[in-house]
């Protein structure tokens, strides 16, 4: 069943939905099953529109205070929420922690990226900095072995790839450029985030679709596409990191606080307490109030000398005008675009619709043809061999 919503939300706010849930995007757009009530009349609506229109006031002071009419079980909520964004910001003041321990990446990781960014770079040169990372090695070599890359000698026998040298010369320097960067967001993902099984999968569509798209773009500004395909890339950094932190945050939060109403017998809240799960709309928030910044801060940590992305990043988290032709209006562009096909693949926006977002991001000539004869979701890898 499907009722159209007398006013249908934003198209940003729909896309931040539909990375967190597929089904809470629907919703929002009045498609519903039998026996639902809309969005438009349901609390998880009404939270979203005190979230992002009324407390992002409260967000940007570092409280979330709850309304006067709400209930207790949203009062507590509030007041969870609020010990949660305390312990975050201070979390996120300590970057290398982040990058580290939050995101599971080594300090290796900015001399990788920077070999792979030169134009001379080579196999042997990229060996010694990727045989730092463990996990590098067991992902390559996955990839190597599979279906789509392996090989057969003369009596056509599969030639099973062992050793890392081997693996990063069948690869070769082109495919190696689309994988590493792909390879660390993968590793940066969040892994549990329940109720939201979704978040995953979309959110690696969106660093896939970003980073392909800016790689097309490149050309027509004469920019570097392996570094607009790595900055599009790593420009998720951020939003990996808020949302792990955020499931992290919110079980620890959480479980000290039943403990805490437990030992002082405060029954009412114990229940509230057991109420609460995870929170779109809080982590739609939180990732658009700190993720760009934060993945300025962790493209920083890692002390890039070849890859120049750094000052790109940092303009889009001010959120400053972009001069067209520059990297950050190229990750500005390529993001536009990317939301749109996804939204478009989703059935949650209508051509209409998404022609102004177009119009403004000022798309050079004949770059949108391109792109629309892409399959920007997919890694455009390719077989090859290396022998350098």
């Amino acid at each position: 069943m499907t009722t159209p919503a007398s006013t249908p939300p934003p198209i940003d706010e729909r896309f931040e939905s539909l990375l967190i849930s597929p089904e809470l995007a629907m919703k929002m757009l009045g498609k519903r099953g039998p026996g639902e009530i809309s969005f438009e009349q349901s609390e998880q609506g009404d939270a979203r529109r005190q979230l992002l229109h009324v407390e992002k006031v409260a967000i940007e002071n570092k409280r979330l205070k709850a309304q006067s009419d709400a209930s207790y079980t949203e009062t507590v909520n509030h007041y969870l929420h609020e010990v949660l964004l305390g312990e975050l910001t201070e979390q996120l003041s300590f970057t290398s922690d982040v990058f580290n321990n939050t995101l599971n990446l080594s300090d290796d990781t900015g001399a990788l990226l920077d070999a792979l960014s030169v134009r001379a770079a080579s196999v042997s040169k990229l060996e010694p900095i990727a045989a730092n990372l463990p996990w590098l090695y067991d992902e390559l070599m996955q990839v190597v072995n599979s279906p789509a890359f392996r090989r057969r000698d003369s009596k056509g026998r599969v030639i099973v790839v062992e050793t890392f040298r081997t693996a990063l010369s069948f690869l070769g320097i082109e495919n190696l450029r689309l994988l590493i960067p792909s390879l660390i967001i993968k590793r940066a993902m969040p892994q549990v985030t329940d109720p939201y099984p979704c978040i995953k999968l979309k959110l690696t569509q969106f660093a896939h679709g970003t980073a392909v798209s800016a790689r097309h773009l490149a050309p027509h500004y004469k920019l570097n596409p392996v570094q607009a395909y790595s900055f599009g890339m790593l420009s998720q950094l951020g939003r990996c990191a808020i949302i792990r932190l955020y499931f992290k945050l919110f079980d620890k939060v959480q479980l000290h606080l039943l403990t805490e109403s437990q030992k002082d017998k405060e029954r009412m809240r114990h229940e509230a307490l057991l109420k609460l799960a995870p929170s779109a709309n809080y982590l739609i928030a939180l990732q658009d109030e700190y993720a760009d910044a934060l993945s300025a801060d962790l493209i920083e940590n890692m002390m890039l000398k070849r890859l120049f992305i750094g000052d790109a990043m940092r303009q889009c988290a001010t959120r400053e005008p972009c001069e067209v032709g520059s990297m950050s209006k190229l990750l500005h562009q390529a993001r536009t675009y990317s939301k749109v096909r996804m939204l478009h693949q989703s059935r949650i926006v209508e051509v209409a619709e998404v022609k102004p977002m177009i119009k403004e991001q000022e798309y050079p000539s004949g770059a949108l043809e391109k792109l629309r004869s892409v399959d920007i979701f997919t890694l455009p890898l390719s077989k090859e061999e290396e022998n350098s």
